[in-house]
């Protein structure tokens, strides 16, 4: 009776407040399954006393972090102190009566410690991530929500991650010399000892909602379109940037507009002076997608992305009015898909056949030239997800492919590229590439195991010639030569990556995915006559509330 009237109490306010689910699969496994299930909004008590509510908005979109209502823990006073601490709750809770306000504030860290098998030069190395933090969640009264979090990290890789983050990478070489300095979707990297690497990370956002149908969103973090573990029109890939995201939703329509600043990793021609932190090149990026659930079993997306042009030698943006223009499909058609601003379309679709089986996909449209073109820039995905496989509760099974074709991405000026921060916003591989991938989920009670293969083909450049495959390159042929009208995808110096990870874990606190884990990853990538091999066997603690993609 206690918990049904602080239930109660609660609902008033929950209808209001609205929160980002935290861009992590694994975790957010248990949300999709239930979400597979439900066809209403819905308010459930659960076993530990949590509220869970499934607010309509998540079962519209695909554009993630979905908005969901905020959760309160009800404290479980048969229990101790330390105990609740450790397994159920926060780590300082300050609540003023929910309808108030709320504020939690966590610790988040990531110590790994592993070694690379197969690197015998580097064998007595030993590869570690050392990562330390905090998390602080608040309420503060019925419409607004607020969330900050910081990561402090020092690593060591294996070669094949040394070799991206150092020196030309195989996957996306450049040119010579180059070298992305960045840590994959955790930012630029400072030296650290010998071979490691100090880098950093800020994220935050502010959620405001005025009624049910409007959220308001000015923050710095990442997106993600999508149902898939890729993303061919966005995805959560690269380093933070600054937003500003407005999502409307009525009914089974949801619509979103998101706004960003994103940055090159180049100074555009900008003179720094001496002894100051150097000054990068501003692009910003606009992005609409509209959303429509048939039946409750059928998700339809339309998708428009755009890079506007650069800052100018002096840094300076030239904001076009066009840029807030919340109408999608309207950029496209005024400026086509062959301009100097970065024109990016696709669709989405979600079709749940069953309460465990669901397919999805993905079409990505960045030009077209003549039907059956190699010119053509285009992509597409398809999946396969099965929760409670086989009637056994808690495994879950997902397949996916993903094909882009080449000069996908890029742009005649390599300032326009679609990426930020010297990664890709969309696929980790850029462009030119076919990939397989496939996961097995299964949890019994607080335990946890995930298998993952992963099976890419890519065609890289040459010294000759430009296949495609490298989207910070200008999309201009390097060459007159027929073969670049019927080429078709991973033609070029074929590369390709096999790679497998099996771990074994065990949850400690859901409210930061707090988790143990013992795993290892095998990694082998064929270029040419060379074949480079890793084999890391690792142990972790760890809070994990992002994707880190190293499967590349």
């Amino acid at each position: 009776m206690k918990n049904l009237l602080y239930i109660l109490f609660l609902l008033p306010t929950l209808v209001f407040a609205q929160q980002n689910l935290p861009l992590n699969r694994e975790w957010g496994l248990g949300h999709e399954r239930q979400l597979n299930k439900t066809k209403e909004n819905k308010a459930d008590t659960l076993k530990d006393g949590t509220i869970n509510l499934l607010p309509v908005v998540t079962q519209i979109s695909c554009f993630k972090p979905y908005i969901v209502t905020p959760s309160f823990s009800v404290k479980d006073k048969s229990r101790g102190f330390f105990y609740r601490k450790i397994k159920k709750e926060s780590l300082i809770i300050v609540n003023d009566t929910a309808e108030k306000f709320h504020l939690t504030i966590d610790p988040l860290f990531n110590f790994q410690y592993g070694q690379d098998m197969a690197d015998t030069a580097k064998l007595k190395e030993k590869i570690y991530t050392n990562t330390r933090g905090f998390l602080l969640r608040a309420g503060i009264g019925k419409k607004l929500v607020i969330e900050s979090s910081f990561y402090e990290n020092q690593s060591t890789f294996p070669k094949y991650m040394d070799t991206y983050i150092s020196s030309t990478n195989n996957l996306f070489p450049q040119t010579a010399n180059y070298n992305y300095a960045v840590v994959p979707g955790q930012g630029r990297s400072k030296p650290f000892r010998v071979h490691g690497y100090d880098y950093a990370m800020a994220s935050g956002y502010v959620s405001y909602t005025p009624f049910k149908m409007l959220n308001l969103q000015i923050g710095h973090g990442k997106h993600f379109v999508g149902d898939g573990y890729r993303s061919l029109l966005l995805s959560d890939n690269s380093f933070n940037y600054p937003y500003a995201r407005i999502t409307t939703t009525y009914k089974n329509i949801q619509y979103t507009n998101l706004y960003t600043s994103f940055m090159n990793l180049t100074d555009g021609g900008v003179k720094t002076p001496p002894h100051t932190e150097r000054l990068f090149q501003k692009k910003i990026g606009s992005f609409q997608m509209l959303s429509y659930n048939f039946f409750d079993v059928i998700h339809l997306g339309l998708f428009q992305g755009m890079i506007w042009e650069a800052a100018d030698s002096t840094n300076r943006q030239h904001v076009n009015f066009n840029t807030f223009d919340p109408v999608i499909g309207v950029n496209a058609l005024s400026y086509g898909m062959r301009n100097t601003n970065n024109v990016l379309l696709g669709a989405t679709l979600k079709i749940k056949f069953t309460k465990s089986i669901s397919v999805y996909g993905q079409y990505m449209f960045d030009e077209m030239v003549s039907k059956n073109s190699g010119k053509n820039k285009n992509g597409y995905q398809v999946g396969l997800k099965y929760f409670d496989a086989f009637t056994i509760k808690n495994l879950h099974l997902q397949l996916e492919y993903n094909s882009v074709s080449p000069y996908s991405y890029a742009s005649g000026n390599p300032q326009q590229s679609y990426t930020h921060y010297n990664q890709a916003l969309a696929h980790p591989l850029g462009a030119n590439f076919k990939e397989a991938i496939g996961f097995i989920n299964y949890r019994l009670k607080d335990f946890f195991i995930e298998v993952k293969g992963m099976y890419a083909v890519k065609g890289l450049d040459s010294s000759t010639f430009n296949y495609g495959g490298n989207i910070f390159r200008s999309d201009e042929r390097t060459s007159t030569n027929q073969v670049f009208d019927n080429m078709g995808t991973t033609e070029g110096v074929k590369s390709t990556v096999m790679m497998e990870d099996i771990h074994i874990g065990y949850l400690v606190n859901s409210n930061t995915n707090f988790n143990i884990v013992v795993g290892i990853t095998n990694r082998t990538e064929q270029t040419g006559i060379k074949t480079y091999n890793t084999q890391l066997v690792y142990f972790g603690i760890r809070t994990s509330l992002a994707n880190l993609y190293y499967d590349f």
